[in-house]
C-alpha cells in the first residue's frame, strides 16, 4: 500500500460546527476583529459587501461572515473582480519583484506575504493581518500532538511536507536571500516566517484559483469550511468583451439573514488532505478516508504495453484512488489492479488486435488467476497499513465517544483522522476477502466470450452439443 503525496501546503484555524443545515443565528461581534477590518477594506475597494456582515459563531464563539439578510438560492452572495486579487503579477509589481519572477506563483505568493507584513502603508497590510497568527495545520503541532498521528497516512505526509518546505527555504536562502540581503533581511525572511506564509497561502488557495491562474481573493478566502456548504466560489467573465475576470461566491442554496456563508473547501478531498492543506475538519459532516496511489512497476515485463493502455484511458502510470468506509473500489481501481496483476497467458489481450477495447476488458474480472493475485496484493496491503497504526478501531470509538478526548481539540482531530483511515482500510480488506471467496462465482473474460459466440448459455451450460446434434459441424 502506498500513500498519497499531496502538492499542497495548509493553514487556517479548525471549526468545529453544529449539525447539517441547522440554522443558528450568530450573534453579533462586540469587539474590532480581522474579518471586519477586511470587510470594511472591501467596501472602500468599491466591492459591495451590503450581503455579508461579521457575527460570532453560536458554535464555536469564532468570528465568522454571515449574511446580513435573506439570500435565495443562485444569489451572488459577493463579487471580487480580479483587479483586487492577488496574484503573481501583485508580488512583481513589489519592491521585491524584480527577484522572484522565476518563481512558481505560490512561492512568488509566500515571499509576498514576508515582504509586505508590518510594513506601515502595505495595501496588504489588512489583509495580511486577517491571516491566522498561527496555523492549525499539523505541520505546526507539536510533537505530543503529532504522536496521537502515528502510523497514519496523514503524518507520513505531514514530514514529506516538511522536509520538502525545508528544502525549498534552503534552496531560497542561498539562491536568493543571501546574495540579496538588503531586499531579503533575515528577521523578516527566516525559516518559521516562512513556513507561517507557506501554510497561509496555501491555505487561502482555492478551486477554481488553485492552478492556472493562482490567486489569493481578499473576503472570499475568508468563509469557513462545512462539507454541508450554502456557498461556492464561480469564475466568470467580466469588463469589456470579458476580458477581465470576477470571483463570485454564490449561495448554492437559500441562506438566512443571521446564517454563517460557508464553503467545502475540497468536496472531493478526504478529511485528512483537507487538514493537511487547509487545517480544517467538519466534524459534523466527516468524509474520513485513505488515499491509495498505485503505480504500474517499471520492471515489469509488458510496461510499455500496459502504461499505453492506461495513457490512452487518461490515466497514467501511477494513479491515485479515494477509499472511504462502505464504498466499494471504483471500476478504474479494478482495472488499474487487473492491468498491474496481468501475468502469463491473460496477457495475449495486451496484443495490438485489442488495442481498442483492452481497457474495457480490465473494468471486468479477466481471470480466476488474475482476480487472486488481485486480492491477495490488496488483502496484504490492507493488513500491512492497518498493522501500523497505534490503536485500533474499536479503541478510537470508544475514545469519541466516551469523551476521552476534549471536545475540539487538536487530540479529537487526530482521532477522528486515524479513525477515518483505519475504517477506510478494514473496509477495502473486507472487499477483497469476500470477493477472494466468491472467485468461482464470478464470470471471467472467456465466459463472456464464449456467451458473445453463441457458445456459452446464461447459465453457463455449454451449446457444442445441440452445434452438432443440428448437423451443423
Amino acid at each position: 500500500m502506498k500513500t498519497l503525496k499531496s502538492s499542497h501546503a495548509v493553514s487556517t484555524r479548525y471549526v468545529r460546527v453544529g449539525r447539517p443545515h441547522s440554522l443558528k443565528v450568530c450573534r453579533a461581534v462586540q469587539t474590532a476583529d480581522p474579518l471586519q477590518v477586511v470587510l470594511g477594506w472591501a467596501g472602500s475597494s468599491k466591492i459591495a459587501t451590503e450581503k455579508l456582515t461579521v457575527a460570532n459563531d453560536v458554535a464555536t464563539d469564532v468570528p465568522v461572515l454571515v449574511a446580513a439578510k435573506d439570500l435565495p438560492a443562485g444569489d451572488a452572495i459577493l463579487q471580487v473582480p480580479d483587479s483586487a486579487w492577488i496574484t503573481a503579477d501583485t508580488a512583481q509589481k513589489a519592491a521585491i519583484g524584480k527577484y522572484i519572477g522565476a518563481l512558481e506563483p505560490w512561492l512568488q505568493l509566500t515571499l509576498l506575504l514576508l515582504a509586505e507584513k508590518g510594513q506601515p502603508g502595505s495595501s496588504l497590510s489588512q489583509y495580511i493581518s486577517s491571516l491566522p497568527s498561527q496555523p492549525n495545520s499539523p505541520l505546526f503541532w507539536s510533537n505530543d500532538e503529532l504522536q496521537v498521528l502515528e502510523g497514519t497516512q496523514l503524518l507520513e505526509s505531514v514530514m514529506g511536507y516538511k522536509q520538502f518546505f525545508f528544502e525549498q527555504y534552503q534552496s531560497l536562502d542561498e539562491q536568493l536571500f543571501s546574495p540579496n540581503r538588503a531586499a531579503f533581511p533575515v528577521e523578516r525572511f527566516s525559516y518559521s516566517s516562512f513556513c507561517w506564509a507557506v501554510a497561509s497561502v496555501r491555505s487561502r488557495l482555492h478551486a477554481p484559483l488553485d492552478a492556472d491562474p493562482v490567486a489569493l481573493v481578499p473576503l472570499a478566502d475568508a468563509l469557513p469550511h462545512r462539507r454541508n456548504a450554502n456557498a461556492a466560489w464561480k469564475l466568470k467573465s467580466a469588463g469589456l468583451f470579458g476580458k477581465g475576470k470576477v470571483l463570485s461566491v454564490e449561495a448554492t442554496r437559500a441562506v438566512r439573514k443571521g446564517e454563517a456563508v460557508v464553503m467545502d473547501y475540497g468536496p472531493e478531498k478526504l478529511d485528512n488532505a483537507l487538514l493537511l492543506d487547509h487545517g480544517v475538519l467538519d466534524a459534523s459532516s466527516a468524509k474520513g478516508g485513505y488515499s491509495l496511489t498505485l503505480t504500474l512497476p517499471e520492471d515489469d515485463r509488458y510496461y510499455a504495453d500496459k502504461a499505453d493502455i492506461l495513457e490512452r484511458n487518461g490515466l497514467g502510470a501511477s494513479a491515485t484512488f479515494g477509499l472511504v468506509r462502505g464504498q466499494e473500489p471504483s471500476l478504474e481501481m479494478m482495472g488499474f489492479l487487473r492491468l498491474m496483476q496481468l501475468s502469463g497467458s491473460d496477457c495475449f489481450l495486451l496484443e495490438s488486435i485489442f488495442e481498442a477495447e483492452a481497457w474495457s476488458h480490465m473494468c471486468q474480472p479477466v481471470s480466476a488467476a488474475n482476480e487472486a493475485a488481485v486480492c491477495s496484493a490488496m488483502m496484504d496491503g490492507a493488513r500491512e497499513a492497518l498493522a501500523r497504526y497505534s490503536s485500533s478501531i474499536d479503541e478510537d470509538l470508544a475514545l469519541l465517544r466516551d469523551g476521552g478526548v476534549v471536545a475540539g481539540s487538536r487530540q479529537e482531530i487526530a482521532v477522528q483522522v486515524r479513525l477515518g483511515e483505519q475504517e477506510a482500510l478494514d473496509s477495502l480488506l473486507g472487499f477483497f476477502e469476500g470477493r477472494a471467496a466468491d472467485l468461482a462465482g464470478l464470470e471471467y473474460y472467456q465466459e463472456r466470450r464464449l456467451k458473445r459466440l453463441g457458445l456459452m448459455d446464461e447459465e453457463g451450460k455449454t451449446t457444442y452439443d445441440s452445434f452438432f446434434k443440428d448437423g451443423i459441424a
